[in-house]
Protein backbone atom coordinates (compact mmCIF):
# COMPACT_ATOMS: atom_id res chain seq x y z
CA UNK A 1 0.00 0.00 0.00
CA UNK A 2 1.07 3.72 -0.93
CA UNK A 3 2.09 5.48 2.13
CA UNK A 4 0.95 8.75 2.31
CA UNK A 5 2.72 11.30 4.68
CA UNK A 6 0.90 15.08 6.30
CA UNK A 7 2.36 17.17 3.02
CA UNK A 8 0.53 14.61 0.49
CA UNK A 9 -2.68 14.65 2.36
CA UNK A 10 -2.60 18.38 2.50
CA UNK A 11 -1.06 18.67 -1.21
CA UNK A 12 -4.38 15.96 -1.88
CA UNK A 13 -6.73 18.54 -0.28
CA UNK A 14 -5.57 21.18 -2.83
CA UNK A 15 -6.00 19.39 -5.70
CA UNK A 16 -9.42 18.04 -4.96
CA UNK A 17 -10.88 21.57 -4.10
CA UNK A 18 -9.58 23.14 -7.20
CA UNK A 19 -11.61 19.84 -8.89
CA UNK A 20 -14.44 20.52 -6.87
CA UNK A 21 -14.32 24.44 -8.34
CA UNK A 22 -13.93 23.04 -11.69
CA UNK A 23 -17.00 20.87 -11.46
CA UNK A 24 -19.11 23.26 -10.36
CA UNK A 25 -18.05 25.61 -12.73
CA UNK A 26 -19.62 22.97 -15.24
CA UNK A 27 -22.62 21.91 -13.37
CA UNK A 28 -21.51 19.15 -12.53
CA UNK A 29 -23.04 19.21 -8.80
CA UNK A 30 -22.90 16.13 -7.53
CA UNK A 31 -19.21 15.44 -8.18
CA UNK A 32 -18.52 18.80 -7.08
CA UNK A 33 -19.93 18.01 -4.03
CA UNK A 34 -18.15 14.78 -3.71
CA UNK A 35 -14.67 16.17 -4.33
CA UNK A 36 -15.16 19.14 -1.85
CA UNK A 37 -15.88 16.72 0.71
CA UNK A 38 -12.79 14.62 -0.06
CA UNK A 39 -10.74 18.12 0.14
CA UNK A 40 -11.96 18.27 3.44
CA UNK A 41 -11.10 14.82 4.42
CA UNK A 42 -7.84 15.33 3.38
CA UNK A 43 -6.97 18.22 5.19
CA UNK A 44 -8.08 16.69 8.26
CA UNK A 45 -6.01 13.82 7.52
CA UNK A 46 -3.16 16.25 7.07
CA UNK A 47 -3.50 17.33 10.32
CA UNK A 48 -3.70 14.10 12.16
CA UNK A 49 -0.81 12.88 10.25
CA UNK A 50 1.34 16.41 11.43
CA UNK A 51 2.79 14.07 14.27
CA UNK A 52 3.76 11.31 12.27
CA UNK A 53 0.90 8.82 13.89
CA UNK A 54 -0.71 7.36 10.96
CA UNK A 55 -4.00 6.29 12.62
CA UNK A 56 -6.51 5.05 10.19
CA UNK A 57 -10.01 6.80 10.78
CA UNK A 58 -12.27 6.38 8.48
CA UNK A 59 -14.46 8.86 6.23
CA UNK A 60 -16.56 10.33 8.81
CA UNK A 61 -15.35 14.00 8.80
CA UNK A 62 -17.10 15.01 12.79
CA UNK A 63 -14.75 11.68 13.52
CA UNK A 64 -11.87 13.09 11.86
CA UNK A 65 -12.49 16.81 13.91
CA UNK A 66 -12.77 15.17 17.13
CA UNK A 67 -9.45 13.48 16.90
CA UNK A 68 -7.65 16.42 15.49
CA UNK A 69 -8.64 17.96 18.79
CA UNK A 70 -7.84 15.63 20.62
CA UNK A 71 -4.24 15.44 19.91
CA UNK A 72 -4.44 19.66 20.31
CA UNK A 73 -4.60 20.29 16.42
CA UNK A 74 -7.25 22.35 16.51
CA UNK A 75 -8.57 24.45 19.47
CA UNK A 76 -11.41 23.08 21.29
CA UNK A 77 -13.13 26.62 21.01
CA UNK A 78 -13.04 26.48 17.03
CA UNK A 79 -16.72 26.72 16.77
CA UNK A 80 -16.46 28.02 13.29
CA UNK A 81 -14.42 25.12 12.36
CA UNK A 82 -16.71 22.75 14.09
CA UNK A 83 -19.74 24.61 12.34
CA UNK A 84 -18.37 24.58 8.95
CA UNK A 85 -17.45 20.60 9.36
CA UNK A 86 -21.33 19.88 10.93
CA UNK A 87 -22.75 21.89 7.43
CA UNK A 88 -20.41 19.63 5.54
CA UNK A 89 -20.93 15.95 6.82
CA UNK A 90 -24.99 16.80 6.77
CA UNK A 91 -24.28 15.56 3.24
CA UNK A 92 -21.47 14.49 2.38
CA UNK A 93 -21.01 10.44 2.86
CA UNK A 94 -18.03 8.62 1.15
CA UNK A 95 -20.10 6.92 -1.01
CA UNK A 96 -21.69 9.60 -2.75
CA UNK A 97 -18.95 8.89 -5.12
CA UNK A 98 -21.56 6.06 -6.56
CA UNK A 99 -24.24 8.10 -6.91
CA UNK A 100 -26.13 10.43 -9.42
CA UNK A 101 -28.51 13.69 -9.42
CA UNK A 102 -31.98 11.74 -9.09
CA UNK A 103 -30.58 9.49 -6.04
CA UNK A 104 -29.08 12.37 -4.60
CA UNK A 105 -32.33 14.37 -5.05
CA UNK A 106 -34.28 11.89 -3.04
CA UNK A 107 -31.57 11.97 -0.35
CA UNK A 108 -32.18 16.01 -0.02
CA UNK A 109 -35.84 15.33 0.14
CA UNK A 110 -35.37 13.02 3.10
CA UNK A 111 -33.69 15.60 5.07
CA UNK A 112 -35.22 18.55 4.22
CA UNK A 113 -32.87 19.80 2.40
CA UNK A 114 -34.49 19.94 -0.93
CA UNK A 115 -37.05 23.01 -0.16
CA UNK A 116 -34.64 24.86 2.11
CA UNK A 117 -31.14 25.10 2.58
CA UNK A 118 -29.66 26.99 5.82
CA UNK A 119 -33.64 28.55 6.64
CA UNK A 120 -34.06 29.99 3.24
CA UNK A 121 -36.12 28.61 0.69
CA UNK A 122 -34.74 26.35 -2.20
CA UNK A 123 -35.13 28.47 -5.41
CA UNK A 124 -34.67 26.66 -8.53
CA UNK A 125 -32.35 23.45 -8.64
CA UNK A 126 -32.28 22.62 -4.99
CA UNK A 127 -29.05 20.17 -5.73
CA UNK A 128 -27.65 23.07 -7.04
CA UNK A 129 -28.55 24.89 -4.06
CA UNK A 130 -27.00 22.62 -1.51
CA UNK A 131 -23.79 22.09 -3.95
CA UNK A 132 -22.67 26.01 -3.66
CA UNK A 133 -23.54 26.15 0.03
CA UNK A 134 -21.13 23.31 0.64
CA UNK A 135 -18.57 24.10 -1.41
CA UNK A 136 -18.57 27.55 0.06
CA UNK A 137 -18.23 25.44 3.50
CA UNK A 138 -15.55 23.38 2.02
CA UNK A 139 -13.40 26.31 0.49
CA UNK A 140 -13.47 28.21 4.38
CA UNK A 141 -12.53 24.78 5.88
CA UNK A 142 -9.43 24.47 3.57
CA UNK A 143 -8.44 27.79 4.58
CA UNK A 144 -8.86 27.50 7.99
CA UNK A 145 -6.64 24.02 7.47
CA UNK A 146 -4.24 26.00 5.63
CA UNK A 147 -3.65 28.03 9.22
CA UNK A 148 -3.73 25.59 11.18
CA UNK A 149 -1.19 22.96 9.23
CA UNK A 150 1.32 26.29 8.70
CA UNK A 151 1.09 27.00 12.30
CA UNK A 152 1.55 22.75 13.60
CA UNK A 153 4.51 23.16 10.65
CA UNK A 154 6.49 25.97 11.93
CA UNK A 155 5.99 24.39 16.11
CA UNK A 156 7.84 21.21 14.25
CA UNK A 157 10.86 23.24 13.86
Amino acid sequence: AMSLGSADYREGALARIEDARRLRDQGRWVGAIYLAGRAVESFLRSLLWLNGRQQEVGHNLRDLLTKARSLGLVSAQDDDLKAEINEVASLWKNNLRFIGDLRFQRDLRDIGRAQRVNNRPVKGDPIKANALVILESCERIISRGEVLWSKQQSKKK
